[in-house]
C-alpha cells in the first residue's frame, strides 16, 4: 500500500484555490509535492480550474467551506470524458478557456509552484 495520494486527493486540495476564504498553499503543496510539477500543473488547469473557476469569479460565491470532494471528483470525470469525445468547436472553445485559465489564475499557480520547488513558504 502506497503512501501516495490519489489524483482525487490531488484534486480536492487544488480545489481550496477556487473557494472564497484564504488559500493555505502549504496545505495544498503538502499534497502536490507526491506528484510531479508538470501533473500538478496539468491537474489544475485541465481538471480543477475547469470545474471550479466559476466559483472563484462569483461576486458572491456559492461555495465558502470547500468542495464536496466525491462530486467533485465525479464532475471532473464527466469535464474529462466530455473533453475527450468533443467535436472541433468544443475543442477550440476549451482551448481557449483554458488560456483564459492560465491567465487569471496564473499569480495563484506561481505561489504553489513556488512551495512545490522550494518545500518552503515563499519569501515576498
Amino acid at each position: 500500500m502506497s503512501d501516495q495520494p490519489s489524483d482525487k486527493a490531488l484534486c480536492e486540495a487544488l480545489s481550496e484555490l477556487f473557494v472564497d476564504r484564504p488559500v493555505n498553499y502549504q496545505a495544498i503543496a503538502n499534497v502536490a509535492k507526491y506528484f510531479s510539477v508538470h501533473h500538478v500543473e496539468r491537474a489544475l488547469f485541465e481538471w480543477v480550474a475547469p470545474v471550479c473557476y466559476s466559483n472563484a469569479l462569483a461576486p458572491i460565491p456559492s461555495i465558502w467551506t470547500g468542495f464536496e470532494p466525491d462530486q467533485l471528483w465525479r464532475d471532473i470525470v464527466a469535464h474529462r470524458q466530455a473533453r475527450a469525445g468533443a467535436g472541433l468547436f468544443r475543442r477550440v472553445r476549451w482551448h481557449a478557456q483554458q488560456r483564459f485559465l492560465h491567465y487569471y489564475f496564473a499569480k495563484e499557480w506561481r505561489e504553489l509552484s513556488q512551495y512545490l520547488s522550494s518545500g518552503n513558504p515563499p519569501h515576498f
